[in-house]
């Protein structure tokens, strides 16, 4: 990576932000009217280590980005003076020396370089012209002078670094411990389809995954412990059996998963590997969302998919949190699930007392009292190593830096041995030019030495005093807004797995295809890649609440065809049909709601089981105490009260009289009897009975004369006084 250099203001000032803005802080760059005419970029610097008779080697190019040429360019090393302290060294990157404490002789580096043009250069000193004599180190400036467009002789580029200087080696020397993150994001849904194929791009040949374990594979006395994500490795061992994208096409990366997968598994053999929490999954978060539960099965999770898919035992003991933060609760989940140690940044204890840089393993207490123990990570070398593909001066210029910090580590306390652990970020996207070169500095540097962070602890540990928790550390977590959606699609996991009856190893096993898929979206869609990202973690936790009813609508009521039930008694039972779609069965309430109806109640029938893939009947009592329609809802519901289905309004049509209606009938009849037998005895006390067939039928006057007849033979029919001759 090139650089302009400036004038008054050196690119080395840019670490300064850097550091002031923490480990993950990307470096500065200068505002283009500060930028000098000509980029400098280093890309040799030997040795690494400068000891008195060792030469001093230079190598990189220069560039011209004026509009002019420059003439008469002429280069030259200079160092300032000799720095002690980190907080010297940190000074030094917000305001760089002048490097005017000693100098090597200015050499002609060209005639002149037309605008735009590259030219390569190489400059060879030594310790002695420099005047480096004591133990630390030296602030270093490539200083290039030239003469643009004709004006007058200037310094038109210069480039700022550091040497460190051993006059001879120290007592003790200062260990490295590296973890290594192989982490990515979650690429599928709740339903196992990849929601696209960025994955295979990131094993592929050159790509990020690629390049992370390549750089691990390179140097075996180098003793990495590797930190893998657990859902990395199921979701690469996926793809390798071949998968489709949720558009239907084809994924492409099944060779490279296999391979990389291969490659990861013969690593793991010889290395140290700790499993995170599943999807590394945000524990702090989740603790905090209620679901500690589910924090805790990703930490259990994690560390029994690497030992079934990688075929090696995780170390359990050593936990790495993310960003190195942990509240009490959390801390507690990680115990439970076997953790000793854990590792913490700097923000997350207090200040050593020492002013010089302890080593990493510390103490920490809680707010309960209890003690953990915890491997601090250096804030600086981690923001080093984080910055380090950005860097202003260059890759090279980066790992130099880095070196600068570990020797200044080094000469604070020569005789005293300690022992630094370097954590990157959990998603570094490391390139070999600096990343390797790190890593082997801790084997061929004569005063570092390569440790395994596993070893760390064994070194006589810091009291770091209580466990911090920073406001900052607590903003940087998982949406709240998220989670409480997130919790709600947990809770409905857990109910829907309170219906399932595990009768046998076969339902066990058929159980496990539905709920794992569910408890592990939960666990992915609480990742850390979300942190930041509310829109992501929201819709991330309404697909597995999705997902979830998806299964619930598996289990569901079978309406009638035209949705009416008819009932031919006042008690019968009303006869549902039941479908459970699931391949195992289950338990389940079903209801009759009739509340709001008069003259209709059901009975409660408990809990029925379904058998696995089929329908059931199921027979809910029911009382009616008149004729007619009675408009229902009918649903069913998982034992914690989940509803399955949708709910259903039903017609309960009948035909028969319920008991107060036939009691009505019965007494409406009985009166009529009783008035009829009241007639008859009003009758048989008026005298009134047979009638003697000997006695003439008495004439009834009319009460009307009778009508105007006609014919003599209609006349005949009525007497002369007007009556009506009955019986003839």
């Amino acid at each position: 990576m090139r650089v302009t250099a400036r004038l008054g203001r050196p690119a080395a000032g840019a670490v300064t932000l850097l550091l002031a803005l923490g480990p993950l802080a990307a470096p500065a760059r200068a505002a283009p009217g500060d930028d000098m005419p000509l980029t400098i970029t280093v890309t040799q610097l030997d040795p690494r280590t400068v000891t008195p008779d060792s030469p001093i080697t230079v190598i990189g190019t220069v560039t011209n980005t004026a509009d002019v040429a420059i003439t008469d360019l002429v280069i030259r090393l200079q160092r300032g003076p000799v720095l002690t302290t980190r907080d010297e060294l940190r000074d030094n990157d917000g305001d760089p020396s002048s490097s005017t404490s000693g100098f090597a002789p200015f050499i002609d580096l060209l005639a002149d370089l037309d605008a735009g043009d590259t030219a390569p250069f190489r400059y060879q000193s030594t310790a002695e012209e420099l005047g480096l004599t004591d133990l630390g180190v030296y602030p270093l400036m490539v200083n290039v002078n030239g003469t643009p467009d004709g004006d007058v002789e200037q310094r038109v580029g210069q480039l700022d670094s550091y040497l460190p200087f051993f006059p001879e080696p120290p007592l003790a020397s200062t260990g490295v411990a590296w973890l290594w993150p192989l982490v990515d994001r979650p690429h599928r849904g709740p339903d196992g389809l990849f929601m696209d194929d960025d994955l295979a791009a990131a094993v592929a040949g050159g790509g990020r995954l690629e390049r992370m374990l390549a750089i691990a594979e390179a140097d075996p006395q180098v003793p990495l412990t590797i930190a893998v994500d657990p859902l990395l490795v199921e979701t690469l061992r996926a793809m390798a059996g071949g998968y489709r994208l949720a558009d239907g096409s084809a994924g492409e990366g099944a060779a490279a998963a296999a391979e990389w997968l291969d490659r990861l598994t013969a690593l793991a053999r010889t290395r140290s590997v700790i499993a995170l929490p599943y999807a590394d999954a945000d524990v702090v978060a989740l603790t905090r969302a209620g679901l500690a539960d589910q924090a805790l099965q990703a930490v259990e999770l994690g560390a029994q998919l690497v030992s079934d898919l990688l075929g090696v035992q995780p170390g359990t003991e050593l936990s790495w949190p993310v960003d190195g933060q942990l509240t009490d609760s959390a801390l507690a989940v990680l115990q439970r699930a076997g953790a000793e140690q854990f590792v913490l940044s700097a923000e997350a204890v207090e200040p050593a007392d020492d002013s010089r840089t302890p080593s990493a393993a510390a103490t920490v207490s809680n707010n309960t009292g209890t003690g953990a123990d915890a491997l601090v990570s250096d804030p600086v070398l981690d923001g080093i190593v984080a910055a380090a593909d950005d860097w202003p001066t260059g890759p090279r210029m980066a790992e130099q830096r880095y070196l600068a910090e570990l020797a200044m580590i080094t000469a604070e306390a020569p005789s005293v041995s300690r022992a630094l652990l370097v954590a990157p970020p959990r998603r570094w996207d490391a390139r070999v030019s600096y990343a390797l070169p790190m890593l082997t500095d801790t084997v061929t540097a004569p005063w570092l030495r390569p440790v395994e962070p596993t070893a760390l602890g064994e070194l006589p540990a810091v009291d770091r005093g209580d466990l911090v928790y920073p406001d900052s550390a607590a903003a940087s977590e998982l949406d709240p807004t998220g989670l409480a959606v997130l919790a709600a699609a947990a809770a409905s996991v857990g109910d829907f797995e309170s219906m399932l009856v595990l009768e046998s190893a076969e339902d066990e096993q058929a159980a496990q295809t539905i709920t794992d898929p569910l408890d592990r979206a939960v666990l992915a869609a609480a990742s850390s890649y979300r942190r930041g990202n509310p829109a992501a973690l929201r819709g991330a936790a309404e697909a597995v609440v999705e997902a979830v009813e998806a299964q619930r609508r598996r289990v569901f009521l079978i309406v009638p065809t035209d949705g009416t039930y008819s009932l031919a008694s006042a008690r019968a039972s009303l006869v549902f049909t039941v479908e459970n779609q699931l391949p195992v069965p289950v338990q389940v309430r079903i209801s009759v709601d009739a509340s709001l109806v008069a003259g209709l109640s059901t009975d409660e029938v408990g809990t029925q089981v379904l058998a696995a893939a089929r329908r059931t009947l199921i027979e809910v009592p029911a009382t009616v105490e008149r004729p007619g329609e009675f408009r229902v809802t009918s649903a069913i519901f998982t034992p914690a009260g989940g509803t399955l289905g949708d709910p259903v309004r039903l017609t309960v049509r009948s035909t028969v009289y319920g008991g107060i209606a036939l009691v009505i009938t019965i007494g409406a009849g009985a009166l009529l009897l009783l008035l009829f037998a009241l007639r008859l005895i009003r009758r048989f006390r008026s005298g009134g009975g047979p009638r003697d067939p000997t006695q003439p039928i008495k004439q009834v006057p009319l009460l009307y004369p009778a009508p105007a007849v006609s014919t003599q033979q209609e006349r005949s029919r009525w007497s002369r006084d007007g009556s009506q001759q009955v019986g003839r």
